[in-house]
């Protein structure tokens, strides 16, 4: 009986070292950040992330332990089979899934979670993130990991063979009661409260905290967690809450300087250019990199600048939505435009232009069913829709994401010179994104993560500067708007974290013909502003939205959006609210006198969106 328990105990350890292996591991491959931690930041990783490690172990062990509890009745030889085949599918699963956690951090600034499900329902996207030695690396980590930890089981836990008649009676009801016992671990010790992020909240770092979170415990509460039936947000009655968003919704009706101005009558055509990953940390004349994106830098100069933009949230998905739609970002794994069913009433920037009588097209060198996005751009009134699948397949394959920039842009424009006037025309480019392989093309050395997407940056610019000095030299440059923007913002360069203001700031530049002379916008807005801004911008009444405010206004702040919480920015105040660790960070403003007051007003508008949402 006493190899019973002893087994139990021994699993039980088995699966802790296991996390504390991966733990490891994590800390390795994003070592580039791991370096910047403080002796203390890593024996804290351990020590307080144990407690989900402990927790996880517990419930893989529950099983093996509730099974050993029945050798008086069954074949101690089948029940150990059982175990171990158990083990080794549970063993394949969890190495997959850390090994994906682990290579992701870097791309999303967060562990792994219900973000995954988008791109495993469009598997081709997982494809096209990684390059073929990266396959192979992932394949030979897994069956190395896997083949080494089986052995080192098989090892440990030798046959369990019994006289089942020498077993006494009370095997059963102890065994059963060691296995209840993990009940103590799984939820954290003995507290009141469950165990939940805040348990393993440590450090002011936040790589350190999401250091030691156990993965699986992560992806497991993100699932629990990511339903969208339900309003996550309930700072006050909901009466108290409509009270505090009243008359917000005509903020994006301001009366406003007319910036955009026709010459000799003729209506204004629109090229709308959304870039993928881009931030401020890349154009140097908005505080980022010197010499990385010279046409970005020029256009600044050349047309109205926005040097206080931010991105709704940190995903395509939920930059798409916000730019189309005016919609924010939601919280967890959530944009509106995976919701179907909630796309209706929006206030699509596309149809405004649809109802003036503007030739509608957008462009863009993926595959344009990923996100919903085909069915997004078609409710928004758009049906010219030009993907990866309208170029020759020696073109589409070249990267794999789909067209390189150069080839698209090129398209772009020898359309627009055939293109009924007056049109609104969107272009949205792939070679900025992950893996970012785009075709011989070599401006800054070096291959580490950060140089590559430095290097897909400074690329992509060449094109974009390429396209706009085209369109400058055509006949359609003197009556044409261009907006360039991007989805979101990347960690890279610098490894800034998704938590901080400076991985939410994009770039928002308006230039063309239409414009008479340079402008900074300094005050604070959110790509929810943009589409109502046009609007009006371009002569027509934008309708009243509680999301979007006149980017030339006097309201200046922005929102954004995380897998786990929000953020605020004004001029006076700025912080980060983490749901998981119920925890507030600010950036600046804490000892702000009207703090009080606009941390109210913050939490009715995420009260109020969510609600919003449920409704539609």
């Amino acid at each position: 009986m006493k190899r019973v328990f002893t087994f139990f105990i021994k699993y039980y350890l088995f699966w802790f070292c296991y996390f504390i292996f991966f733990k490891i591991l994590f800390l390795l491959i994003n070592f580039s950040s791991s370096s910047s931690l403080g002796f203390q930041d890593i024996i804290g990783i351990f020590w307080h992330g144990s407690k989900m490690d402990l927790s996880v172990a517990g419930y893989f062990s529950m099983l093996p332990g509730v099974l050993l509890a029945l050798i008086p009745f069954i074949k101690p030889r089948l029940i150990e089979k059982i175990i171990r085949i158990y083990t080794l599918i549970i063993l394949i699963v969890l190495t997959i899934m850390g090994l994906a956690d682990a290579a992701l951090y870097g791309s999303w600034g967060n562990r792994l979670n219900a973000q995954i499900l988008l791109y495993l329902q469009n598997p081709r996207g997982i494809w096209a993130c990684l390059e073929w030695w990266q396959w192979i690396m992932a394949v030979v980590a897994e069956l190395v990991i896997v083949v080494f930890t089986y052995a080192i089981y098989n090892k440990i836990f030798e046959p369990l063979y019994f006289d089942r008649t020498k077993l006494k009676w009370y095997l059963v009801p102890t065994q059963l009661l060691l296995s209840a016992v993990l009940i103590i671990p799984i939820r954290g010790g003995f507290d009141i409260s469950p165990l939940n992020f805040s348990s393993v909240y440590f450090s002011e770092s936040l790589y350190a905290n999401h250091s030691a979170y156990n993965y699986f415990w992560s992806f497991s509460y993100a699932m629990l967690n990511n339903d969208m039936d339900k309003n996550p947000i309930h700072y006050m009655d909901d009466k108290l809450c409509a009270q505090a968003m009243n008359g917000r919704e005509y903020e994006n009706q301001e009366k406003v300087p007319q910036y955009i101005k026709s010459k000799d009558g003729k209506p204004i055509n629109v090229v709308y250019v959304i870039l993928e990953s881009f931030s401020d940390k890349v154009i140097e004349s908005l505080g980022g990199r010197h010499g990385l994106t010279p046409n970005l830098n020029r256009f600044c100069k050349e047309g109205i600048v926005f040097s206080n933009f931010y991105s709704s949230g940190l995903r395509s998905d939920k930059g798409i939505s916000a730019l189309l739609s005016s919609y924010p970002a939601l919280m967890k794994a959530s944009a509106i435009i995976n919701f179907p069913d909630k796309l209706n009433n929006l206030n699509y920037l596309p149809n405004y232009f649809k109802q003036h009588g503007y030739e509608l097209s957008f462009y863009y060198g993926g595959d344009v069913t990923f996100y919903n996005m085909k069915m997004f751009l078609m409710k928004s009134g758009i049906s010219n829709v030009i993907s990866k699948t309208e170029f020759p397949l020696s073109v589409s394959s070249l990267q794999r994401w789909g067209v390189p920039d150069q080839y698209l842009y090129q398209r772009v424009y020898e359309d627009l010179m055939k293109s009924k006037q007056p049109f609104m025309s969107m272009v949205y480019n792939i070679s900025s994104h992950e893996p970012y392989d785009m075709p011989a093309y070599s401006k800054i050395k070096g291959m580490g993560e950060e140089e590559k997407y430095c290097n897909s940056v400074a690329y992509t610019d060449s094109c974009l500067g390429h396209f706009v000095d085209q369109l400058k030299k055509s006949p359609l440059w003197g009556h044409t708007l261009v907006v360039i923007t991007a989805d979101h913002a990347s960690l890279h360069p610098g490894n800034t974290s998704s938590q901080e203001l400076v991985s939410f700031r994009i770039p928002l530049i308006w230039l063309g013909g239409v414009i008479d002379s340079s402008l900074e916008v300094k005050s604070i807005g959110s790509q929810t502003d943009v589409g109502s801004t046009l609007v009006q911008q371009m002569g027509w009444k934008p309708k009243p939205s509680y999301f979007a405010k006149n980017l030339f206004g006097q309201k200046s702040y922005a929102y954004f959006y995380n897998i786990d919480g929000w953020g605020y920015v004004s001029p006076e105040i700025s912080f980060y609210m983490n749901l998981d660790s119920k925890s507030q960070q600010f950036f600046y403003g804490e000892k702000y006198p009207q703090k009080n007051a606009i941390v109210h007003a913050t939490e009715a508008y995420t009260q109020f969106l969510y609600a919003d949402f449920l409704k539609r």
